[in-house]
Formats: structure tokens, sequence, C-alpha cells
């Protein structure tokens, strides 16, 4: 396989397994720099690293008039796996041929076109000179898009314009030539045995130079760890007392003779730590989520409670490396067992509301504010108080955390900016569960001991995420009840005025309320020497209203007139004046029968009424 359209050198494998190669590309009348574009393209295909290198610049770079470095873009730099590095350094070689040959292809059409009465017209005022300038041109650009056509298929079709130059027509002609041959497979244009062989010729021999330098990268990191964990705490926000050493200095390393599992002796954990934890375990597979930086990490895994996910990473320190990505660390059985023993962050949850801040002034009055935090959005009195409750339930921050469940946005922060929006829980555009876990996670409540403050629609959002959880509003009957329920959270005097006023008023109601005596005893008392009189009820007394025709009337009395006249006899008998009777009798006899009534006279000054209340009646 011809090899000077590019020149290889050697694979060199580092201390760390990683593969280093160079391509050159010789100018050849100026189809380097194409040649190189092209190859650059199949680094891609087969999975490897291939950059430009900057030139080596000869003058002083902090002078003046000292240009811009620029690429070298005759040369290509190579790195990845040995294996893919040496399928690549043999399909190259083969690459350029093909592309080569079907460029060559190309441009004999253009000469043939060139030669033909088609061009005289085209070619009629152009010397020497110019034809071999637009040949030149043509062949450039047909290389070019042979490298993009070669090996893609369902290409749309590119036709010819026959009112136009041949060189102005190089892709149409290269996408012609493309297609007219068999189809082509980039990842299988290498030799395999040419591979192993150029794979086995690869410079294994270790580098001190390169150790000794990531052993001091790796030093230099672990001092910065070190210099800057107080600031970490700070902006975990946690302060660290000055006589106190950092948690991931302190080593875990004596036993619990007592313990028949063997776990390491329990390190103070900080309550950011805790919150970590508690998330991580709550996740199915036992992932920290990013938000835990690099400190916190170190500090859990020096305690034994976190691993790398993936074997490959050790035995490495999670102190000793950059922040990992998210699923590559992981939560260990000594954690999910100290998890279980420590208290959960507090959390409490409120349901967004439906009337929104407005602009009180300028030319935007009255309109819904564009972007306001999430504490400040919600205005609405029933919102109000659930946040009045949170704070109360959470000590004001110092005991817990207070979110915000929108139901567009779902688990929001207190200082977070929103855009004004008109979405409730169950309608369209409603955030879903697998967003809310994935917040939750995220914002390290997964495993919180979550209260939700809102409606049965938000209760039902947020057991998406939290099985258990508290419902002080569970049960009430509606937004009055739930509005007594909050009161009596974030203003408990309120509650215990309510109770000693009730309690006040049965009492006095107990002391005005004359002793009942059984009815065997009211039997053997001595009878009234004059009989009870009902006194009439005036007519402006307080509840009673007047018929348009002059007669007043019982509030109660509501559908339009009787359909005929009722007396004393027909009504029922009030249970008061029944115990009254049974108890006295008539004329010193024997006490008359409950239903037992004397037909009074109507009047028409008073009208009798029903539903026990008695008026314009004298008992004899």
């Amino acid at each position: 396989m011809p090899t000077e359209y590019v020149t290889r050198t050697g694979i060199a494998v580092d201390h760390r397994g990683d593969g280093e190669a160079r391509l050159d590309f010789p100018r050849a009348s100026g189809k380097g720099k194409a040649r190189a574009a092209a190859v650059r393209r199949l680094a891609v295909i087969y999975n490897v690293r291939a950059a430009h290198p900057w030139r080596v610049l000869h003058y002083n770079p902090a002078g003046l008039d000292a240009p811009a470095p620029t690429p070298d873009e005759l040369r290509l730099e190579l790195s990845g796996t040995p294996e893919r590095i040496a399928r690549y350094l043999s399909a190259v070689p083969r690459y350029l041929a093909r592309v080569e040959a079907l460029a060559t292809k190309a441009a004999r059409v253009y000469g043939r076109w060139a030669r033909s009465v088609a061009a005289e017209d085209a070619l009629e005022y152009v010397d020497a000179n110019g034809r071999r300038a637009y040949a030149a041109r043509f062949r450039a650009e047909a290389f070019a898009a042979v490298a993009d056509y070669l090996g893609i298929t369902g290409l749309p079709p590119l036709p010819l314009d026959p009112s136009r130059p041949m060189w102005d027509q190089a892709r149409a002609v290269a996408y012609d030539v493309v297609k007219g041959e068999e189809p082509v497979n980039l990842r299988t244009m290498h030799d395999q045995a040419e591979a192993e062989e150029i794979l086995a010729r690869a410079d294994r021999t270790p580098d001190p130079a390169a150790e000794a330098l990531d052993r001091e990268l790796a030093e230099l990191r672990r001092a910065q760890a070190d210099r800057s964990a107080r600031l970490f705490a700070a902006l975990d926000g946690e302060e660290l007392p000055a006589d106190e050493e950092p948690v991931e200095d302190t080593v875990a390393a004596d036993l619990v003779e007592d313990q028949e599992d063997q776990d390491l002796v329990a390190a103070p954990l900080t309550r950011v730590q805790r919150r970590w934890l508690h998330t991580a375990a709550a996740h199915p597979a036992g992932h920290f989520p990013n938000g835990c930086n690099l400190r916190t990490l170190a500090a859990l895994e020096a305690a034994g409670y976190v691993e790398w996910s993936n074997p490959a990473y050790g035995p490495r320190r999670i102190a000793d490396s950059l922040k990992p990505r998210p699923g590559t660390v992981r939560i260990t059985t000594a954690g999910r067992r100290r998890a279980a023993r420590e208290d959960r962050e507090r959390v409490v949850i409120v349901a967004c509301g439906g009337r929104k801040a407005v602009y009180t002034e300028g030319l935007r009055k009255g309109e819904p504010v564009i972007g306001a935090r999430a504490s400040e959005l919600y205005v609405g009195s029933y919102h109000r108080a659930m946040r009045r409750a949170a704070d109360v339930l959470t000590r004001g921050g110092r005991g817990g955390r207070v979110l915000i469940l929108s139901a567009k946005h779902g688990l929001v922060e207190l200082g977070e900016h929103l855009l004004n929006y008109d979405v409730k829980a169950g309608d369209p555009g409603t955030v879903d569960g697998e967003t809310l876990r994935t917040q939750a996670h995220e914002l390290g409540i997964a495993g919180a001991a979550v209260t939700v403050l809102g409606g049965r629609a938000y209760i039902e959002l947020a057991r998406e995420v939290w099985d258990d959880i508290a419902e002080p509003l569970a049960g009430s009957r509606g937004i009055g009840d739930q509005l007594a329920r909050l009161a009596d959270i974030y203003d408990p005097a309120r509650r215990d005025e309510a109770t000693r006023a009730v309690q006040l008023v049965e009492d006095q109601a107990a002391e005005r309320a004359p002793a009942e005596a059984p009815v065997e005893e009211a039997l053997a008392a001595p009878l009234l020497a004059r009989p009870v009189e009902l006194a009439p009820v005036p007519a402006d007394a307080p509840g009673r209203r007047i018929r348009p025709h002059g007669r007043p009337v019982s509030r109660a009395l509501s559908h339009g007139p009787l359909s005929r006249p009722v007396t004393c006899g027909n009504s029922p008998v009030p249970p008061s004046l029944r115990r009254t009777r049974q108890a006295t009798g008539q004329g010193g006899g024997a006490p008359r029968p409950p239903y037992w009534w004397i037909s009074g006279r109507r009047s028409d000054e008073f009208a009798t009424i029903g539903h026990g209340e008695v008026s314009g009646c004298t008992v004899p």
C-alpha cells in the first residue's frame, strides 16, 4: 500500500496506558492541507483524537509586533487507546489512496470536457495558464467533495447544470463518480495484520519525567484541598471552629468491639454531610447528586461511607482526583446503616398559589411581575398563610428548609426567579413525577422528612417522590378549615384564646341554667299556685321581619303563607314548656299529657308561628 501521501510515526504508550502518535503530510503541490483535513474526519470514525499542534515561535512572543500563533495544518497529533491508534494508522494510507483515485477520475471527466466542443465558448478567451489554474481548482474541490461523499449513503442527488462551466461544478462531478463506485465501509479500511504489527512495535518505555509530573500534580491537588477545606465549609453554609480539624482529616480506623457487623467508629457528621448521605441512601443505585462537592465526598470517603461505583476508578482516592461526575460514586453499606441512624433533615413543601404579584406603578401597572423571586411571586392569602406556618415549623430556616411546589416548575427554592404562569395541579402542563424525583435528588431532599402544606392535588404530586409525608391539612372540610389549621400552627395564642372563650361561654351557660330534677321527683313536688304565662314576642324583636301586608312572621317561614290557619292546638310543644307542664300539672291535679294543649285565640296583632316558637298564646 503506498504511503507517499503521509508519514506515520510509531505509537508511544505512557505509564497510564494511553497511546500517542503523529502524522506528517508533505506539501505535494498544495494538497497536504486537504489530505490532513480528510484524514482528520476519518479519525472520528475510528474514535481517535486528532488535533493540529501549534507552530513553535522562534521570536519573542512578548514583543509588540509578535503575531498570534497558528496551528500547523500539515501535522496531526493522535491520542487514544493504542489499539484504536494502530487500526487508524493502518487505515490512513488506504483511505487517502481511495480518495486520490476517485479525485483523479473526476479530473479526467474535466479534461474530456475541456477538449470537447461544449467547452469552446467557455474557454474561448482563456490562455494556457488560465486553463491550468481552472484544472487545479477543479481537482482541489473534487478532492474535498470526494472526502465528504465517500462512505455516506442516502445523499440527495446533485445534477449537472449544462449552462454553467465545468470548473464550477466539481462537487456534482464528484458526486456522480462516488455514486458510480461500490459502497465503502470506512470502519473496515484498515488491515488487521498490519495494525497488530504496528501495535507490537509500540514504544512502552516508561517516562520518569511524566511519572514525576503526575506525582507532583497529585500532591499539589491534595495540598490545595487541605488549604481550602474551611472555605468549602463556608460555601456549604457551615463554619468550622478554629480548634476543630476538618472531618476528612479524621481517620476512622478503630473498630467497635461490641458491634457484630464491625462498623467503623461513627465520626460526627455535619448537617450538609447528613443531607447528602440521606439523599444517596434514597437513590435506587445509591448515587450522589451533582450538588455534593468534592470536600463532602472526600470526608464521607474517609469515614467509609462512599466508594467508586466503577472498579476501574480504584484504588484511587476521591480526595486525590477531580470532582467525580454524577453516577461515578455511590454510598456503601456502612453509609446506609449510618444514614438509618441519623436524623433526617426537615423539609416543608408549600403549594403554589394562583394569585401572582403585579406591578403597582409605572407603565406596567396591574400586569404580572416578570422574573420575580419565588418567595415574592405568590401573594394570595392562602399561600401566605402556608408560608407563615412553614416558617414556624422550620423555626425560620434554622430547623429545616422551605420549598415551593410549583405546578409548572416543580420543586423551587425561595430565592429562585420564576416567570409568571397560569397552571394549577392537574391541568395540562403540570410537572410530572420523573421531573420531581430528579429535582428532589439534585436538591438533596430525596431522603428528608417532608411535610406538605397544600391541597389534595399537590399532596398527590409529592407522593410521586416520597411515600411517608406529613399532611397537616389532610381531612379538612374546605378552605376555611385549612386556614384555621394553619392559623393554629403559626399563632398558637389564637388557638388558646379561642379555647378559653369557648370554655367561658360554657361555664356561664351552666351557671344560668336551672337544675333540672328528674321526672319522678318532679311528680312529688308541690304544684305551682298559679298558671305559667308565656309572654308575647315583641314585634320589633331580633330575627323577625314584616310581611308586605303588615303582619310579622318568623324567619323560619320562608316558603310563603300557610295553607290553613294554625293555632296553639296544632303546634308542637316546645321542650322546655313540656317539661314545665309535666312537673306542675293543671290546678294542683295530676300532670297533664305532654301534648295536651288548650286552643288559643288567634290575635290580629300577633301571628301564630311554628317550628317550636309560640306567639300570642296564653296557657291558663
